[in-house]
């Protein structure tokens, strides 16, 4: 059963390298009368691998297996369990912008709006989760009608940006100006791939200097993208700074020990990003190697619940020999040295 949801129902996703707007553009999404802004998730990507999983468990045993004997898909079920978290999100609209419940949870009232009144519609969701780059082929098992927004900044503006953000306040998020690039570049061929595989109607660059620079325009053609009606409102959040590194002005990124091959590398790709316009259609070859990978992460844990079985059986088998040997008449009298 494919999912009911309509393109302009489903969520939307901002993917990216960190560092590079994805907080603030959530935000500025989110003050559209439609879109309910929920900053990072972190929890989806991952959770479609584990149903994946759990889907070879219901439907191994065959006429035995409850999933296999009513003969539901895999992706059935994903787009269906897809469909009812969508559909508790957006319920609970009420309680996530609730400022007294979440002084009583503790916790610090968002940096925007949530909503500007109570009839604003409010029926699909933003996330800005910059991790779900690596995750856009299993958040599309969950969300088929899902669109995602590729959000690109220069890499060595983001370079600059990693080496001075401290998460907590006291460990740098990267070591060194080489895992700031190696960082950035993996993110970012992840999203390029995703822009070939599922084509512009799916996945859309957007330039982060745009989006500051030429702030109406942009957000007028994401809107068009996304279905939506344009919403001036959506301007506001640029006025303010949020979630920034605050790197100095006289900040120099540059480590002799950094591997050049490497920045090259980064430096073109960030160059092809900003200047390249999106390639119109999409590729076979390159969905189906996200697919296979999808596959190969599901694998991978499928083994490694095999493996831990196996060991505890093995672990159990050792554990009873060993017993078997203390209480034999062999090991009476004996004491170890």
């Amino acid at each position: 059963m494919p999912s009911s949801l309509k393109r302009t129902e489903s969520p939307i996703f901002i993917v990216s390298s960190g560092r590079s707007g994805s907080t603030i553009l959530t935000w500025c999404l989110g003050q559209h009368p439609n879109i309910i802004p929920e900053e990072e998730s972190n929890w989806l990507g991952p959770f479609a691998i584990d149903a994946a999983v759990a889907f070879h468990r219901g439907s191994v045993r065959g006429e035995r297996g409850q999933l296999s004997a009513n003969f539901i898909q895999r992706e059935e079920l994903l787009s269906g369990l897809g469909q009812a978290i969508n559909e508790l999100i957006v319920s609970h609209r009420r309680k996530f912008e609730d400022i007294n419940l979440r002084k009583q949870a503790g916790w610090y009232p968002p940096a925007f709006k949530v909503s500007r009144s109570p009839e604003e519609p409010k029926s699909r969701w933003v996330d800005g989760t910059p991790e779900y780059s690596f995750y856009i082929c299993s958040l599309r098992k969950l969300f088929p009608q899902a669109l995602f927004v590729h959000l690109v900044r220069d890499v060595t503006d983001v370079v600059r940006s990693l080496l001075n953000f401290f998460p907590d306040g006291r460990t740098r998020l990267v070591a060194n100006e080489q895992t700031a690039y190696q960082y950035w570049l993996r993110r970012a061929t992840h999203c390029l791939e995703a822009e070939q595989a599922y084509g512009p109607g799916v996945v859309y660059r957007l330039r982060y200097c745009d989006l500051v620079e030429r702030s109406e325009s942009t957000m007028r053609s994401l809107f068009e993208f996304l279905g939506e009606p344009y919403a001036a409102e959506c301007l506001e959040p640029l006025a303010e700074r949020i979630n920034s590194a605050n790197v100095p002005a006289n900040f120099n990124e540059r480590d002799p020990r950094t591997d050049p091959a490497i920045m090259e590398r980064a430096k073109q790709l960030s160059n092809q990003l900003q200047s390249s316009p999106q390639i119109q259609g999409n590729s076979a070859r390159i969905a189906e190697k996200l697919e296979s990978e999808f596959d190969h992460r599901v694998q991978y844990f499928l083994n490694l619940e095999r493996n831990y079985n196996e060991a505890q059986k093995m672990i159990t088998k050792l554990q009873k020999e060993l017993e078997a040997i203390k209480t034999s008449p062999m090991a009476e009298g004996y004491r170890p040295c």
